[in-house]
C-alpha cells in the first residue's frame, strides 16, 4: 500500500503546468463534487509506469506505441492504495485499487527505442486557466517541454526508461485538460494515444468538440501523435435557498407559525436536507439547536442556535448542551459519503451506514425524551439499485429501528421515502429530473403527499 502527499502534488504541477486547485487545494477540494483533493489522472498512469519499470528485467528504454487509461473513481491525496498488474500479454494492464475499488485502468503496448527525441527543458509557473480559448473544430497548440530534474524527483525510472516523447505528450495532456479544455472545472475521464507512427513534432496539435447534451468535452489529438481525450466539467454545487428566499417562497408557513411550540434539536444542519429543514422550522417559528460537523453554517437564522457535534462520536460538551436545551421535537439527517459501489456487498460501508442511521440516533435518545423523531428514508428501498444495496439496506434497518422506538418510547415518527434529492450528494455529470429539498422538506413538515 502507498499515498500521495500534498508536496508531491505541488512538485507535479510546476512539472505539468497544471495547477488545478482540485488537486493542489485541500480546502478547494473538500467543497468540491468530489468532496476531497484528488491526486492527477496523469500522476497516476506515471506512477503504474514506474510500478512496470521497476519490475522489467531488461533495463533499456521504452516506447509506449499504444497507450489507453480510464480514470474511474478518485485517488484521494494521502489515501491508501495498491497497484494490481492485471496482464501481462499483447497489452500490460494495470489498476489502481483502494478499499476493494478500482480507481483506474491503464493498459499498454511498448517497444524497446533508444532513439530518444530532445525537447526544451522548461519547469512551469502558476497561470490563469483559460476556459473554453477556442471556437470548435479549430485546430490549437500546446508546447511540448518538461523539466527532467523535476521529473526525476517523483518517477525517477521514468526519467530513466521511458521515451521523452510520451513523457512530455501525457504532461500536456493534463495542462490541457486542467488549464484550458475544459479548465478548472474538469474531470479528466480517459485517454487513448496511439504513438506507433508519431513524428517529431514539438508542438502538440489539437482540436476538441462538445458534447451536444452533457458538459462533456472530447479532446482529438493530432500530432505528433494521434489519439482522443475525454474530460467532464464537474457540476457545480448545491446551494440551497437561504431564509429569505424561503421566507418569500412560503408566505404561508411564517404567517401561520406552524412550528412555534417545538424546540427542534437538528442533527446534520449544515446542508442537503437537514440545512433546509433548519430553515424551514425557523421560518414557521420552532426554536431550533442546529449541529454541524465541520463546516459551520454561515447564515443568519432567527432562533437558531449552532453547535459542532460528531454523529459516532459527540464530545461531552456537545452533549451537555443538549440536555440544557432539552428537545421535544429531534430532526435526524447524520449521513456519511455517499457513492455508488460495486456489485459486491462491503461490510464496512454497510457498518458505516448503521453507525449513522441508528446507533447515531440510538445514543442521542440515551440523554433526550423527545415526543417527536423525524427523518427520511429513501425510494431506493422499494427500488433497489444494485450499485446502492449498502445504502438501500441501512435505510430499510432505520425504518425497523423506528418502529421499535414508536411501539417501545411512544414517541411519533414521520420517515417517508423520498425520491432523489437535488443535494450535493446527488450531484451527477448526467442531467437528472431531482427534487428540490424545500418542496421534500416542506411535504414532510406538513404532512403532505410528495408530488
Amino acid at each position: 500500500m502507498t499515498q500521495i502527499s500534498q508536496s508531491n502534488l505541488e512538485i507535479f504541477s510546476k512539472l505539468s503546468g497544471d495547477f488545478n486547485p482540485i488537486h493542489l487545494n485541500e480546502e478547494f477540494g473538500k467543497n468540491s463534487y468530489f468532496g476531497g483533493q484528488i491526486v492527477y489522472g496523469i500522476y497516476q498512469v506515471f506512477l503504474l509506469l514506474e510500478h512496470f519499470l521497476k519490475n522489467k528485467k531488461i533495463k533499456k528504454v521504452i516506447k509506449i506505441q499504444n497507450l489507453k487509461a480510464s480514470f474511474i473513481n478518485p485517488l484521494f491525496k494521502n489515501s491508501k492504495f495498491k497497484i494490481k498488474k492485471i496482464s501481462d500479454k499483447n497489452f500490460i494492464k494495470y489498476e489502481i485499487i483502494s478499499e476493494d475499488k478500482i480507481l483506474t485502468k491503464i493498459e499498454f503496448k511498448f517497444l524497446n527505442d533508444e532513439n530518444q527525441i530532445s525537447y526544451e527543458n522548461l519547469s512551469f509557473s502558476k497561470y490563469d486557466a483559460i476556459l473554453n480559448p477556442s471556437q470548435k473544430g479549430e485546430n490549437l497548440k500546446e508546447k511540448l517541454a518538461y523539466d527532467l530534474k523535476i521529473f526525476k524527483k517523483i518517477f525517477p525510472l521514468c526519467s530513466l526508461y521511458l521515451h521523452t516523447q510520451n513523457i512530455v505528450v501525457l504532461l500536456a495532456s493534463t495542462r490541457i485538460v486542467g488549464m484550458k479544455i475544459p479548465g478548472l472545472h474538469s474531470i479528466y475521464s480517459n485517454l487513448n494515444l496511439d504513438f506507433s507512427k508519431a513524428n517529431e513534432e514539438q508542438t502538440l496539435s489539437y482540436n476538441y468538440e462538445k458534447h451536444h447534451s452533457i458538459d462533456c468535452f472530447l479532446i482529438n489529438i493530432l500530432s505528433p501523435c494521434k489519439g482522443s481525450i475525454k474530460a467532464f466539467i464537474r457540476p457545480k454545487l448545491v446551494e440551497n435557498l437561504n431564509f429569505e428566499q424561503l421566507s418569500l417562497k412560503y408566505q404561508d408557513i411564517l404567517k401561520n407559525q406552524n412550528f412555534k411550540d417545538q424546540k427542534a434539536l437538528i442533527i446534520g444542519a449544515s446542508k442537503g436536507l437537514g440545512n433546509t429543514c433548519t430553515k424551514i422550522l425557523a421560518l414557521g417559528g420552532a426554536k431550533i439547536l442546529a449541529t454541524y460537523h465541520s463546516k459551520k453554517i454561515q447564515e443568519n437564522i432567527p432562533n437558531c442556535s449552532f453547535i459542532k457535534y460528531d454523529t459516532l462520536k459527540p464530545s461531552k460538551i456537545s452533549i451537555e448542551k443538549i440536555k440544557k436545551f432539552n428537545p421535544t421535537h429531534i430532526y435526524y439527517f447524520a449521513t456519511p459519503k455517499i457513492s455508488v459501489q460495486n456489485n459486491h456487498l462491503n461490510r464496512d460501508i454497510l457498518i458505516q451506514f448503521l453507525d449513522y442511521y441508528i446507533f447515531g440516533l440510538d445514543q442521542i435518545l440515551n440523554f433526550t425524551q423527545p415526543c417527536s423523531i423525524t427523518s427520511s428514508s429513501s425510494s431506493f428501498v422499494e427500488d433497489l439499485p444494485l450499485d446502492m444495496k449498502e445504502y438501500s439496506i441501512a435505510k430499510a434497518a432505520m425504518e425497523i429501528y423506528m418502529q421499535y422506538l414508536k411501539k417501545q418510547k411512544n414517541i411519533e415518527i414521520n420517515m417517508p421515502r423520498f425520491p432523489r434529492a437535488k443535494t450535493n450528494q446527488t450531484l451527477s455529470l448526467i442531467p437528472q429530473d431531482l427534487k428540490e429539498t424545500d418542496e421534500l422538506i416542506t411535504s414532510m413538515l406538513l404532512k403532505k403527499d410528495i408530488k
